[in-house]
C-alpha cells in the first residue's frame, strides 16, 4: 500500500513518516555507538578497530573484486593517505593482499585475503545472531515482511544517496 491522500490522511501519513524518522534515528544511534561495536567485536572474538572493518566490508560487497585505495577512499568518504595507512595494517594482519594493476603497472589493487574474508565472516554471524535475538518473539511472516519493506526501503535511500554523488 503506497503512502497517498488516498490511502492516509494527512495527519495518519505525517505521523506515520515521523514515526519512521524516530525510529531510524534510534537504529543509526544504537549502531553507530561505540560500545556497540566493541561488544559485537567481543562475540566474533576479534580485536580489529571500527575503521578497519569498514574497509574490509567494502572490499566484502565487491564480491571479492579488488579495488584501488582511492577508489576505496572514495566509498569510505577519506582521503587516500588515510586509507593507505588502514590498508598497510590490515595487510600486516593478513587479512588484505596488494595485487599489480593490470590496466596500470603504477597502480595497486587491494583484495581480501582468505583471512579477511573470515574476519568478515565472523562479524556477519555475530550480527545475524543479534539480529535473531531483536524477532525472536515476531512470528515467521512479520520478520518476512519486515525484511522484505526493509530491503526495498534501503534500495530506495541508495538510489537517493547516490543521486547526491552524481
Amino acid at each position: 500500500m503506497k503512502v497517498s491522500s488516498k490511502t492516509l490522511n494527512r495527519s495518519d501519513a505525517t505521523s506515520a513518516i515521523d514515526q519512521l524518522q524516530v525510529g531510524l534515528q534510534s537504529i543509526t544511534q544504537a549502531l553507530t555507538r561505540a560500545k556497540m561495536h566493541e561488544r559485537l567485536l567481543r562475540e566474533a572474538d576479534l580485536r580489529i578497530d571500527r575503521s578497519a572493518i569498514i574497509i574490509l566490508f567494502k572490499l566484502h560487497h565487491r564480491g571479492g573484486d579488488a579495488m584501488r585505495v582511492s577508489d576505496i577512499a572514495t566509498l569510505v568518504g577519506v582521503d587516500t593517505p588515510a586509507v593507505t595507512r588502514k590498508v598497510q595494517q590490515l595487510e600486516q594482519h593478513g587479512f588484505v593482499a596488494r595485487l599489480a594493476d593490470p590496466t596500470d603497472r603504477r597502480a595497486v589493487l587491494i583484495s581480501l585475503t582468505d583471512e579477511g574474508r573470515g574476519v568478515v565472516d565472523r562479524i556477519l554471524r555475530v550480527h545475524r545472531a543479534m539480529l535473531a535475538r531483536l524477532v525472536a518473539e515476531w512470528g515467521e511472516k512479520e520478520v518476512a515482511t519486515f525484511a522484505s519493506h526493509l530491503t526495498r526501503f534501503s534500495q530506495a535511500l541508495t538510489t537517493e544517496v547516490e543521486s547526491y554523488l552524481d
